[in-house]
C-alpha cells in the first residue's frame, strides 16, 4: 500500500515538474474572477486564489468554473479565519468540473457518469486543487471527468448535495486532507470508474454515503473518518456503467464510526433501500482487502459483504435481472484485522433484521474470508476462516 502512494505520488510530481518551465502564475484576489484567470490560463499554469467568497458566472449558469486545460493548479490560499470559498451564484448545478472540451457543456453533461471522453480515450493530463470551499452546488461540488494524475488536497466540500468531489473515469490520483459534508443525496467522496486513486486522511460527516468506491480497480481508502453518515464506506458495482468492474481496492485503518444519519435518498434510488447504520458495505466487489479499521457504534452493521441482487430484491424484484452485464456476487474478499464492535444496536423491525450484525455476509459469491477481527455478533454465526488465520470474539 505504501508503495502504490509512493508511486502515484512521484508520477504527479514528475508531471509537475516538467510543466513547470513553461508554468505561469496567476493571481486572483477578493473582487476579482476566478473565471477570468482560468480563460487565460495555459497547460501548466498555476493560479492562486487569495481569501474571500466567490460567485463565479450567472445564477443559473451550468457551471461555476469549466476547466479544460491540461496541468492547471487550481490554489486557495487560505489563512487562519480567512478562507477560499466558491459559492453556488443561484441555481447552478456544478462548481469546478474538470474534463476534455468535448465532456464540457450542456449536452456532454447530461449523463456525469457517461462522458463522451470515457468512450474516445480523450483525457485531461494533470490537475490539482488545493486549499478551497467549495459550497451549495446543486450537483457535485468538484467533478473531475478523464483525469490522468490529479491532486484533491485539503478543500472543504459543504452542502453540495448529490456529490461533494467526484473523480469519475480517472486514473493516478490522490485525495487527501479534505473534509466532506452535507452531500445529502448521494456521496461525500466518490470515485467511479476509476484506476489507482488514493483515498487517504480525509473525514467524511453528515452526508448520506460518506466514501464511495465504485466499479474502480486498484484503489486505496486508508486513515479516513467516516463519521454521521448514513453508510460509511461502501465499496460496489452498478451495471450501468461504462466499466463493469470492481476489483483489488484495500480499505485499511479508517476510523468508521456512528453512521446513524437518516437515510435521505431519492424515492427510486437503489440505495434508498438501505437501513441507516452500517460501517463498512461491500455490494457486489471482488478482492477487496479491509483491515485493521476500527468500525464502532454503527447501528444496523458493522462490516458486511453482500451481493448487489439483494438491493434488487429489497426493492420488491425477484433477484437480479437475467442480462446484468456485471457479475453481482462478492468475490475474493478478505475482512481480517478489523475491530468491530458496539454496532448492530437497533433492529428496524423488519425482515432484514436478519442481516443485523458486526459481521455480516449474506452468503453469496465464492472466496470470501474473515479473520483476527474483534467482534461480538456475525451473521452467520461461523464465517470461512482465511487460511491459517482464525476470528477472536470480544
Amino acid at each position: 500500500m505504501t508503495a502504490r502512494v509512493g508511486g502515484i505520488a512521484a508520477a504527479i510530481a514528475v508531471l509537475c515538474t516538467a510543466a513547470a518551465a513553461e508554468a505561469r502564475k496567476h493571481v486572483v484576489r477578493s473582487g476579482e474572477s476566478i473565471r477570468d484567470a482560468i480563460a487565460q490560463a495555459r497547460a501548466g499554469d498555476r493560479i492562486e486564489v487569495e481569501p474571500g467568497v466567490y460567485h463565479e458566472g450567472r445564477p443559473g449558469d451550468l457551471n461555476a468554473l469549466t476547466i479544460t486545460v491540461d496541468g492547471v493548479e487550481l490554489i486557495g490560499k487560505t489563512r487562519a479565519g480567512r478562507p477560499v470559498v466558491l459559492e453556488n451564484a443561484g441555481g447552478q448545478s456544478f462548481g469546478i468540473w474538470v474534463s476534455p472540451a468535448n465532456s464540457a457543456g450542456p449536452g456532454p453533461e447530461a449523463d456525469p457518469e457517461k462522458p463522451p471522453c470515457g468512450l474516445d480515450g480523450s483525457t485531461i493530463r494533470g490537475f490539482a486543487l488545493e486549499g478551497f470551499t467549495v459550497r451549495g452546488f446543486e450537483q457535485h461540488g468538484l467533478h473531475l471527468a478523464c483525469v490522468e494524475r490529479f491532486r484533491i488536497e485539503d478543500n472543504v466540500s459543504e452542502g453540495n448535495h448529490v456529490y461533494g468531489l467526484f473523480p469519475v473515469l480517472s486514473r493516478d490520483g490522490i485525495l487527501s486532507g479534505n473534509v466532506v459534508r452535507g452531500s445529502d443525496k448521494d456521496a461525500g467522496i466518490y470515485v467511479g470508474q476509476s484506476d489507482r486513486v488514493v483515498i487517504a486522511g480525509n473525514r467524511a460527516e453528515d452526508n448520506l454515503l460518506g466514501l464511495e468506491v465504485e466499479n474502480s480497480r486498484d484503489c486505496s481508502v486508508f486513515g479516513n473518518e467516516l463519521t454521521g453518515n448514513t453508510l460509511g464506506i461502501i465499496v460496489d458495482i452498478l451495471p450501468d456503467k461504462i466499466r463493469l468492474t470492481q476489483e483489488r481496492t484495500v480499505v485499511a485503518g479508517n476510523r468508521v464510526h456512528d453512521n446513524n444519519r437518516e437515510n435521505t435518498a431519492e424515492p427510486g434510488d437503489i440505495i434508498a433501500v438501505l437501513p441507516p447504520g452500517i460501517g463498512i458495505l461491500l455490494s457486489g466487489a471482488d478482492t477487496t482487502r479491509v483491515t485493521l479499521n476500527d468500525v464502532h457504534g454503527n447501528q444496523f452493521a458493522g462490516i458486511a459483504v453482500v451481493s448487489l441482487c439483494l438491493a434488487f430484491v429489497l426493492q420488491g424484484e425477484p433477484g437480479c435481472p437475467a442480462d446484468l452485464p456485471v457479475n453481482p456476487d462478492p468475490d475474493g474478499n478478505r475482512i481480517v484485522g478489523n475491530r468491530v464492535t458496539g454496532n448492530a444496536t437497533v433492529p428496524t423491525g423488519t425482515p432484514l433484521d436478519a442481516l443485523l450484525g458486526d459481521l455480516v455476509w449474506d452468503g453469496s459469491g465464492t472466496g470470501n474470508c474473515w479473520s483476527r477481527n474483534r467482534f461480538a455478533s456475525s451473521v452467520p454465526p461461523q464465517l470461512p476462516a482465511c487460511p491459517k488465520d482464525r476470528d477472536d470474539r470480544d
